[in-house]
């Protein structure tokens, strides 16, 4: 391994702990980052029609009655982003259901962030 090939921790993602939230606070940090976002969207995962993930229109509604506390949930600061797009975080889930798996996404400025995260108490993982 070269050394240009290794990526500087400060160029990492850093993932915050979620899981002393409870589902009903998970469900609600959701809404509110859906309320103040850049923007959202859901992917699924078929495997019998494509082992790719698609990208589907449903309503927010839709997607969070998919919401379970099996479901994955992060709370990411992003680190790497495209020159074109703005500097952000991103909540959101995967919902494991058979056949199809569900996924949010949903992106919010960092700006934004610090309030969330001092009202949910998020720390590091």
């Amino acid at each position: 391994m070269k050394s240009q090939d290794i990526i500087p921790l400060q160029n990492m993602d850093t993932f915050y702990n979620t899981r002393s939230l409870p589902f009903a606070q998970k469900i609600e940090l959701l809404k509110e980052c859906r309320n103040i976002c850049q923007t959202w969207w859901v992917d699924k995962l078929d495997c019998s029609i494509s082992f790719a993930r698609q990208r589907i229109d449903i309503s927010f509604e839709e997607i969070m009655e998919k919401f379970s506390d099996s479901a994955h949930f992060v709370v990411i600061d992003r680190k790497f982003h495209p020159l074109d797009e703005v500097k952000h975080f991103e909540i959101g889930f995967s919902a494991m259901t058979s056949p199809i798996d569900y996924f949010l996404f949903i992106w919010v400025e960092d700006e934004k962030m610090p309030e969330i995260l001092r009202k949910y108490n998020m720390n590091l993982m």
